[in-house]
């Protein structure tokens, strides 16, 4: 009987250092793989916002080659636009895998900027307004009238 208890003990001890053993692992494994998950997770929201900010860039461009302005004003805000967004072409063509979150914020600020110039104009508005000055009464009045 004394050996049975015995045995009982060291059973119990031994499965109690068995489980201190594996609850010491498995709170290094968490150690290690929370802050390794939410690097990740921080990873995937940067790419989800890099994935955004191309694609609201491309349909800007596209919107940009098929609008028709109608005003002259229209039509040079539209070419400012667009050359605005060719020339940010050229950047995130070589550099938007480098981007960090801070600058995919500000592209995305200018690309919706792009955004609200564009729907002016397929509106038919424009940011500027044309003024036509007629000078033919200030230009007749200097003129004498017999050479008129």
């Amino acid at each position: 009987m004394l050996l049975s208890a015995n045995f009982k003990r060291d059973y119990v001890a031994a499965s109690a250092i068995v489980i201190f053993a594996l609850i010491v692992l498995a709170e290094l494994t968490l150690a290690v793989a929370i802050p390794t998950y939410l690097h990740r997770e921080n990873a995937m929201a940067v790419q989800v916002r890099r994935l955004k900010l191309l694609e609201s860039f491309d349909g800007a461009r596209r919107v940009c080659n098929s609008v028709k302005p109608k005003t002259a004003a229209a039509d040079m805000e539209l070419q400012l636009v667009s050359w605005n967004l060719d020339r940010l072409a050229v950047y995130l063509r070589s550099e938007s895998k480098n981007l960090s979150s801070d600058e995919i914020a500000r592209l995305q600020d200018a690309v919706n900027d792009a955004w609200s110039i564009l729907n002016l104009v397929r509106r038919g508005r424009s940011l500027s307004h044309e003024t036509t000055l007629d000078t033919a009464i200030y230009v007749n009045s200097l003129i004498p009238k017999e050479k008129r």
